[in-house]
């Protein structure tokens, strides 16, 4: 019978040894976040706790959503823990701080991870933990914790088109290119519909009802080695015809309008953008770019913290907040 408790002993050993490394583990990635990326934090005893989990990159639009989520923690006392994520590994990244958001029991989560299995999981977990959330991008799982903000995509698609048919002064229909900035439906999956599936939706249905669009091509830029600059060159090549180039961020719209300076292409194809940069306007003055759509990211970023302490206090919250979608051209420009 010694034998059998020695076993015995020495598997209780193991599993104190393999759960106190677990939590070692956990607690030194919360203490990393800690140390190097928690901002904000207004009072030695903040109201709320928040993990903003953002892959932003160099895109404008989630640059102005985390200015407006920082702002709005100031203005609620809340303790705003900021985790950027860059890099091809972003999807791992992301589900890994939604785990550590989730064992560190925040009061909330901001997030703008792509749909993805593992992603749904980490999601639906910090929700049955009681953790509220809020996703930047929009998602198909059912929680009453879970809240989108931002923009109707297919509003956004519609405005889009009507912008592009002011664009060009040739007669209709009007020969346009898009050049999209995310993913569009999976191959394995049918019925996940992307935002650019949403957007493209909303500007055929104007394309249909309208007759002033003739929609060349629809390309995606699918990494930064291939980037907007050589999926414009591809379209001015492939597509001599066309007169209206439509980006969906703000880095893809100025990119593009550096090509057509490039080609000496300025008069004879325009483009519609997305997004509002210093570069941008010089480039509407110019009339290189017509004009562009501005979804508010910072908007969406301070409503985004307003709905997790409305959440966190039980007061009634939307499931769905739409941050509307501006229009600027050479006319309203100097106004933004």
């Amino acid at each position: 019978m010694k034998w059998l408790y020695k076993i015995s002993l020495a598997l209780l050993f193991a599993t104190v040894v393999a759960s106190a490394a677990m939590a070692a583990y956990y607690i030194s990635m919360v203490n990393k976040v800690y140390d190097v990326n928690s901002v904000n934090i207004f009072d030695e005893k903040p109201k709320y706790h928040f993990s903003l989990i953002i892959n932003s990159g160099d895109d404008e639009y989630w640059q102005s959503f985390n200015e407006g989520v920082f702002e709005a923690g100031k203005v609620h006392n809340a303790a705003i823990e900021y985790n950027p994520i860059s890099g091809p590994d972003s999807t791992e990244k992301i589900i890994e701080y939604i785990n550590i958001a989730n064992k560190s029991r925040v009061d909330g989560i901001i997030v703008n991870g792509e749909n993805s299995a593992g992603y749904s999981k980490a999601i639906n977990s910090a929700a049955k933990s009681g953790i509220h959330i809020v996703v930047g991008l929009m998602e198909s799982m059912d929680s009453n914790r879970l809240s989108y903000v931002g923009s109707n995509f297919y509003d956004y698609g519609e405005k889009a088109a009507k912008l592009i048919s002011q664009a060009s002064d040739k007669q209709p229909p009007i020969n346009l290119a898009v050049i999209l900035s995310d993913v569009s439906r999976g191959e394995n999956d049918k019925t996940v519909m992307s935002q650019s599936d949403i957007m493209m939706n909303g500007i055929k249905s104007v394309i249909e009802s309208e007759k002033r669009i003739n929609l060349l091509c629809t390309l995606y830029r699918n990494s930064d080695l291939l980037g907007a600059e050589d999926l414009t060159r591809d379209i001015l090549t492939q597509h001599s015809d066309v007169d209206v180039i439509f980006c969906t961020n703000a880095k893809d719209t100025a990119a593009a309008a550096r090509v057509i300076v490039e080609r000496n292409l300025v008069g004879e194809v325009v483009i519609v953008g997305t997004g509002i940069t210093d570069e941008i306007k010089y480039y509407i003055k110019k009339g290189i770019i017509f004009g562009v759509l501005d979804r508010n990211g910072y908007n969406a970023g301070y409503k985004a913290v307003e709905i997790l302490c409305g959440n966190v206090g039980d007061s009634f919250q939307s499931s769905y907040i739409n941050i509307a979608t501006d229009i600027y051209t050479a006319i309203n420009i100097d106004q933004k």
